[in-house]
């Protein structure tokens, strides 16, 4: 059997959206079926990669692809509607190509008439291959162009918002905005206060199974959705805004200024900067990954005073720990070093908690105001370091605008350092909330434990005389260090 008069052939078809009724799958077989038939070629076999981009899936990472090159059956020509179905770039088509020679067959375009198997048609794909790389080229830059252009005049551009938000009509032309989900929003501030206070993202995780509205697209909360939710930088009203990230996830990216700061939408915000920043300094993976369940999750007694309570007996105050005591298992809290013990201690340090707390506002930890200079000082810092590292392996044209925009940030810093930032103390959610409040809403030990250790420094115990029960003769025995007026630690 002639290569050049081939009997049998194997149909290849690709499209990356459904969608496109131009380019459809039917329509790229039904012309390679023709175009065979008109020759009288035996069409051995079909293959088909849908919802697959040639910009982003070179042809031998396909999977139909792949399969058409280690087929058992024997065929003599490969037939694609056209060459942009096989490839966008030059290189791939051309690899392609040999990869098809290799198994003694030749590649055809039907739409093109482009026959592989000799050296014009080889030459005329080559060119067509250029052009479709050229166009693959200027449709992604317009498209970035645009989605650029959309993102700093506020419009959403598609994709999975995280939980809180949503998008509307845009009420000031086409398109649409990203806003506050009214049904979830307050449970986006709840997450993020619990977790600025503290609380484990385990023991969130449990309120917001029992009564919080599932993220949009997931089966029920899981770790996996609260974590990533927790570090997303709508949080603090930034953008996400990766041009050309195409691997799974949003990438690093935020929108920025002309200076390299990033921009902040304070009416999208649920935290400052500057908290949200903090934030992600604490939630930081520990050396086992941030997935190892703390103790305090299955421990069957209360955390509500874990690190509070110490005892006296030595020179230095021990940290006492919590357990159980007595034949009847009482909750207590015990001296690893002496072995001094306390039981129920929890039954006397709240009373005593509300009674000097309750009635007092409550004060979220010192906020920094944006006109100051530190957080630019800091957003200036985060990008410097990020543009260092990107630099060692960046191209010399990416590494021009490095520079550029280092130099740029390098005259914020120093600007930013002539503009101290004012400080202030911000009630939680009202000026007439108060530790009561907090208190009676509070859902498990976390968050009152972490309400209670903003007002309370810790609880010294000292050891008793035999018999002294009484609850008078056991609060004689401790000694409550309450933080300084004002000072929230």
């Amino acid at each position: 059997m002639s290569p050049k008069q081939p009997r049998t052939a194997v149909l290849y078809a690709r499209i990356s959206v459904a969608t496109e009724k131009s380019v459809s799958i039917e329509r790229q077989l039904e012309a390679g079926r023709a175009y065979a038939d008109a020759r009288g070629w035996k069409v051995v076999g079909e293959f088909i990669d849908s919802g697959v981009s040639a910009t982003h899936n070179k042809p031998q990472d396909r999977k139909a692809w792949s399969s058409l090159l280690t087929s058992p059956t024997r065929f003599d020509m490969v037939l694609v509607w056209k060459s942009d179905r096989l490839a966008r770039r030059v290189t791939d088509f051309l690899s392609a190509a040999d990869a098809v020679k290799a198994r003694g067959a030749s590649l055809a375009a039907v739409e093109e008439s482009l026959d592989l198997s000799t050296s014009q048609g080889r030459a005329m794909a080559t060119m067509l291959a250029t052009f479709a790389e050229l166009e693959a080229s200027s449709i992604r830059e317009r498209v970035t162009a645009a989605r650029s252009h959309m993102l700093r005049n506020g419009r959403y551009v598609g994709g999975r918002l995280p939980y809180g938000y949503r998008p509307v009509p845009n009420p000031d032309g086409a398109g649409q905005v990203i806003a506050h989900d009214p049904e979830r929003i307050d449970w986006l501030r709840q997450i993020v206060r619990r977790t600025q206070d503290g609380c484990t993202l385990y023991s969130t995780l449990q309120l917001l199974q029992e009564s919080a509205p599932r993220p949009a697209g997931a089966a029920s909360w899981s770790y996996s959705v609260l974590n990533r939710l927790v570090r997303h930088p709508l949080l603090a009203g930034m953008t996400p805004a990766n041009p050309g990230h195409t691997s799974p996830g949003r990438g690093p990216e935020v929108l920025r200024d002309r200076d390299g700061l990033p921009i902040v939408n304070d009416a999208l915000a649920v935290l400052p900067l500057g908290q949200w920043r903090a934030l992600q300094e604490r939630l930081k993976p520990t050396p086992d990954g941030g997935r190892k369940q703390p103790r305090a999750m299955h421990r069957v007694t209360s955390g509500l005073l874990s690190g509070l309570v110490f005892c006296a007996e030595h020179d230095e105050l021990v940290r006492m720990y919590r357990g159980t005591a007595g034949a009847q298992n009482l909750p207590a809290y015990q001296c690893p070093e002496c072995y001094h013990t306390m039981t129920n201690v929890d039954d006397l340090v709240v009373p005593r908690f509300l009674e000097r707390m309750g009635d007092q506002i409550r004060l979220r930890a010192l906020q920094e105001v944006v006109e100051g200079g530190t957080v630019q000082l800091r957003e200036a810092s985060v990008r410097l370091a990020e543009l260092g590292a990107e630099i060692v392996n960046a191209s010399t044209d990416r590494a021009a605008e490095i520079v550029a925009e280092m130099t740029r940030l390098k005259a914020v810093q120093e600007e930013a350092k002539d503009q101290p930032a004012e400080v202030r103390y911000v009630p939680v959610d009202g000026p007439d909330r108060t530790y009561a409040d907090d208190w009676a809403e509070a859902t498990d030990d976390e968050q009152r434990r972490a309400l209670m250790g903003q007002a309370l420094d810790r609880v010294v115990i000292r050891r008793g005389r035999r018999g002294q029960w009484t609850e008078a003769a056991r609060l004689a025995r401790m000694t409550f260090e309450w933080m300084p007026a004002g000072d929230l630690g």
